[in-house]
């Protein structure tokens, strides 16, 4: 046998060799991807089963009050803020599309802070959950409280002039006003000063709307409080 073809069998002996190799590897590969991938399979299987675990578990009383803790303000029971934005933002779409009137009203106690100062925390939290039980009490089944920021509270008029709004003002205004607080501080008086403004009179989206009307509701502190400004 020449010495080219004793070169060409091993030439050919160590191409079927690293053939082997390769295809000896590129199982090993499959086989370590496909443990990976049942791996995964198991632990998402896994955690479902846990979490459907746990919703049956859970009463429909307990996840009522989940879905209330992520929605609702824990002091007034009114819409939190983030709630308020997406309602508004809703809203506001809604009003857009069926070229319907929208309103807004903010509303802050005038010198809350001052008499919290004096009166302490818990006179600050029963204001706000009177003037909560207020707005409660003068609202349509379609219209959106909530708790703003801090001490602000809001309504989302949905299909209103700023007319009707106004008129809501007032009525919350000399509602709060008229009230005592508390049984222990029946002599102390509250009063608020109130933004109203509407859609598509004042603004046309849900920043600029919640913009002004925190600027009327400030031009009524700046008044003198105890009063509804709509521009």
């Amino acid at each position: 046998m020449s010495k080219g073809s004793k070169k060409n069998d091993k030439e050919r002996i160590g191409s079927k060799q690293g053939g082997w190799a390769q295809a000896r590897d590129s199982k090993f590969t499959d086989m370590l991807v496909e443990m990976r991938v049942s791996r995964q399979k198991f632990k998402e299987t896994k955690q479902q089963a846990m979490l459907d675990k746990t919703r049956e578990t859970l009463s429909d009383e307990k996840l009522d009050e989940i879905e209330k803790m992520t929605l609702i303000d824990s002091l007034t029971e009114l819409y939190n803020p983030r709630t308020f934005m997406k309602k508004l933002e809703y809203e506001l779409r809604r009003a857009k599309r069926y070229k319907r009137p929208l309103s807004l009203l903010i509303m802050s106690v005038d010198k809350l802070g001052e008499l919290g100062q004096v009166h302490g925390q818990m006179f600050i939290d029963d204001t706000l959950k009177a003037a909560a039980n207020i707005i409660r009490g003068a609202i349509r089944d379609v219209d959106v409280p909530a708790r703003c920021e801090n001490n602000q509270l809001g309504v989302v008029f949905p299909e209103t002039y700023s007319s009707r709004a106004i008129v809501v003002g007032e009525r919350i205004r000399e509602k709060l006003k008229s009230m005592p607080i508390t049984d222990e501080l029946r002599h102390i008086r509250v009063t608020a000063s109130i933004g109203v403004v509407s859609f598509p009179t004042h603004a046309r989206n849900e920043h600029d709307l919640m913009q002004i009307a925190l600027e009327f509701m400030e031009k009524a502190e700046a008044e003198g409080g105890d009063k509804v400004y709509n521009g």
